[in-house]
């Protein structure tokens, strides 16, 4: 049974392979031009030992051995930064150093070794890193036969620079914008579900490492069906985004508003326990109560909230305060209930 047990873990782990791949760009990138180092100097390793060229071929089997452990890692424990400063510094080092050795071709490398730097590496670090290659090799000038191929070579490894520094910054700024729509409710604004995930996970780990307190609020809108159903689902948009401004206004700068779904929104609290939770949360609703309006009809919301517990994973804590907000739906609506710490039901309150 433990045989089989092991074996289907084994064929899970394999069966997402492709899925990191397609998800994780950084770890793909590693994994490719790993991949290609290894299949394109396994052979050099071979020919170098076969003739007897004893140095060569020991820098290239370091480099292939360096190769493989820093994409090991990186498989191993999904933080694809160092490998790829590794990579970086090992690929443009070994290119540098074979340039330099007598007889050697090291310099049809370097350019390889250059845009590998710029896909693994931040646009600064690859920069200063071939700055520093190309100057040790113009120091060195055992890989020049004249000066002019030498200047040749500065200008050609500039250009190439300069397209791959674009290439990169340009690449690095559309990625950026993805995560950003990726991450935001294109209606109000706020973070959608996928951040709130994140953040909420985020939460649960600082609580474990230092016990910080977290509150979570679930925030409904009272009878937001007759609003629409009413004036119509322009208007209704209109009321959700006066409410996710009015929510944004009268929080603090550490809190996080997101969109949970429809009339449905989550408040993370950092820093506020349950102590507090029910005040913090009251006043919010007070203030939509008093401000928060359509037609001249006031629109009003419930909220539920639940404290973090000691050990409890976040979508536990998301359930609780679920639970909560269903409860003060079910009192009368217009009312905050809490959540409290143990299995019993959530506690009410209205102002």
């Amino acid at each position: 049974m433990q045989h089989a047990a092991k074996n289907e873990n084994g064929l899970g782990s394999v069966m997402m392979l492709p899925h990191r791949l397609r998800n994780d760009f950084p770890l793909a990138v590693i994994t490719l031009i790993s991949g290609m180092a290894v299949f394109v100097l396994g052979p050099f390793v071979i020919y170098r030992f076969a003739t007897g060229a004893m140095v060569h071929g020991a820098l290239n089997l370091l480099v292939v051995l360096a190769i493989l452990g820093a994409m090991s890692y990186a498989w191993r424990t999904g933080n694809c930064r160092w490998p790829g400063v590794f990579l970086s510094i090992v690929s443009v080092a070994s290119a540098t150093a074979t340039a330099m050795l007598p007889g050697a071709v090291g310099l049809h490398w370097f350019y390889a070794a250059l845009m590998a730097s710029y896909l693994l590496m931040g646009v600064g670090e690859a920069s200063v890193l071939i700055i520093a290659a190309v100057t040790a090799l113009v120091v060195h000038g055992g890989a020049f036969t004249s000066a002019t191929q030498m200047w040749t070579f500065v200008v050609a490894t500039a250009l190439v620079s300069l397209f791959a520094f674009v290439f990169r910054w340009r690449a690095d700024a559309q990625h950026r914008q993805l995560e950003l729509l990726a991450t935001l409710d294109p209606l109000t604004g706020c973070s959608n579900r996928r951040a709130m995930d994140r953040e909420l996970l985020i939460a649960v780990n600082t609580n474990a490492r230092t016990r910080a307190p977290f509150g979570l609020a679930m925030l409904d809108l009272d009878h937001f069906k007759a609003v629409n159903d009413r004036y119509g689902h322009e208007a209704g948009d209109q009321v959700l985004v006066d409410l996710a401004e009015l929510l944004r206004s009268h929080s603090r700068q550490e809190d996080r508003l997101f969109r949970f779904g429809g009339e449905e929104f989550v408040l993370l609290l950092p820093g506020v326990d349950e102590a507090s939770l029910f005040t913090v949360c009251d006043k919010l609703r007070e203030v939509i109560a008093q401000s928060l309006s359509h037609a001249e009809q006031k629109v009003t919301l419930s909220i539920g909230a639940a404290a973090l517990r000691a050990g409890e994973d976040w979508q536990s804590w998301l359930v609780r305060a679920d639970k909560a907000l269903y409860a003060a739906k079910e009192a009368g609506r217009n009312r905050v209930c809490v959540a409290p710490p143990s299995a019993d039901g959530p506690s009410s309150s209205t102002r």
